[in-house]
């Protein structure tokens, strides 16, 4: 048993809860309360008086849970109730046989077929300093503001960004279909990920990603597209960066789930 960031570590052979329980209890020192069994790339939080009231997270948001653990009214049965009531913001992990990726208006986009991406609900804040310039917009040209596609690089290490409404890096979409995965491309590169709550923007980078790195697409209700880390608990949303624009992230610690609502793109035909 060991001490790191005042936590105790104890490794056990077995995946009896209650038996852990116990080894929990001889532990007066220790958080009588619940404690935590890493499964990997999850772990379990288990009510040591009912070990049959637990809750299951994944590594990713183990610090945003450390937060919360802190506070002295989270239990674990807050955290399922908590949970009970998120799962609508969450996207479905599971793959859609045959999926094929179509626009809001249902026609299919074969592989290599140009398009763009527009941010469908992009809005401004009009009490964010980057937001100055659009007072000085005319009222009836404020409507298209944030829809024309610019241009634009964001920096040398590929992260697709934004501005004024359209995600963009370099010139236009399309998609690749390899081995039933689709994926989606701008000219060479594919738009992919990293599995790392500290860098979890949207990346654009050479050769087929890995299954971590992959994105999942995921439809709205109205037809336009979501995106999540491949088989992620979060969408992806977009981080003010400046100049009306910024990249694309996927809140892996789910520091803002279900605060807003999340990023939708909208696929617009060349």
């Amino acid at each position: 048993c060991t001490a790191l960031h005042n936590t105790a570590f104890e490794y056990a052979n077995t995946d009896d809860f209650g038996a852990l329980a116990e080894i929990v209890k001889r532990k007066p020192h220790c958080e009588q309360k619940y404690f935590g069994v890493n499964n990997g790339q999850t772990y379990t939080l288990v009510n040591t008086d009912n070990v049959e009231q637990k809750y299951e997270f994944s590594r990713l948001n183990l610090r945003t849970l450390g937060f919360k653990l802190w506070k002295e009214e989270t239990t674990v049965q807050s955290l399922i109730d908590e949970e009970a009531q998120l799962a609508v913001f969450r996207p479905n992990p599971s793959r859609r046989p045959g999926f094929k990726l179509h626009d809001a208006d249902g026609r299919v986009i074969v592989d290599g077929e140009p398009f763009m991406l527009h941010i469908a609900n992009y809005e401004y804040d009009p009490e964010s300093e980057m937001d100055d310039e659009y007072d000085d917009i005319p009222e009836d040209e404020r409507q298209f503001y944030g829809k024309e596609w610019v241009k634009a690089m964001s920096s040398a290490d590929q992260r697709p960004c934004f501005v004024n409404g359209a995600l963009h890096n370099g010139t236009r979409f399309h998609a690749e279909t390899i081995d039933g995965i689709m994926y989606i491309k701008n000219e060479n590169r594919y738009l992919t990920t990293h599995l790392d709550p500290m860098d979890d923007y949207l990346y654009s980078d050479v050769g087929v990603p890995a299954k971590d790195n992959r994105i999942q697409i995921h439809y709205a209700e109205d037809g336009n597209i979501r995106l999540s880390a491949w088989g992620g608990r979060t969408y992806a949303d977009y981080e003010w960066m400046g100049d009306e624009g910024g990249m694309i992230t996927f809140d892996l610690e789910e520091l803002y789930l279900g605060q807003s609502d999340p990023l939708k793109l909208r696929i617009v035909r060349l």
